[in-house]
C-alpha cells in the first residue's frame, strides 16, 4: 500500500534541477508522526510546491515557477476538510511539461493509506 505524504516531504519535478519539500497549509489539525497530512489542496505553486530551481522547458533554462494542474492518484480513503490526502504514488502535472513526484514521504516512514 502507498505511504501518506506528510508536510516535508521531498519532491521532484522532471523539468527541475533541484528537490524540493512540499509545504502543508490545507489544515492544521490532522498529523501523523507530529507533521501535518498533505492533502490534493496543497496544490499551489510558490506556496505549497515551492522552486525546483531552474526549468528545462526552455533555452536559456528560465527559473522554475511551478504551475501546477492538479494531485493525481491520491488516497480514495477518508479526507481531510474534504480534500483527499497525498500518497508516495501522487503526482501532479505542471503546465511547463513537467511532472512532480515524491523522493519520500516525509517523517512518515509506516503510516499507509486507507
Amino acid at each position: 500500500m502507498a505511504k501518506l505524504i506528510v508536510d516535508g516531504a521531498r519532491m521532484r519535478c522532471t523539468m527541475g534541477a533541484i528537490e524540493a519539500r512540499i509545504g502543508v497549509s490545507s489544515h492544521a489539525f490532522v498529523k501523523v508522526g507530529g507533521a501535518l497530512v498533505a492533502t490534493e489542496a496543497d496544490k499551489e505553486g510558490m506556496k505549497n510546491i515551492p522552486t525546483f530551481g531552474t526549468c528545462k522547458c526552455g533555452w536559456p533554462n528560465p527559473p522554475c515557477i511551478p504551475q501546477p494542474q492538479g494531485w493525481q492518484q491520491t488516497s480514495q480513503g477518508s479526507r481531510v476538510n474534504g480534500a483527499k490526502k497525498l500518497t508516495d504514488a501522487s503526482f501532479c502535472p505542471c503546465t511547463k511539461g513537467g511532472r512532480i513526484s515524491f523522493c519520500d514521504a516525509g517523517e512518515n516512514a509506516f503510516v499507509e493509506s486507507e
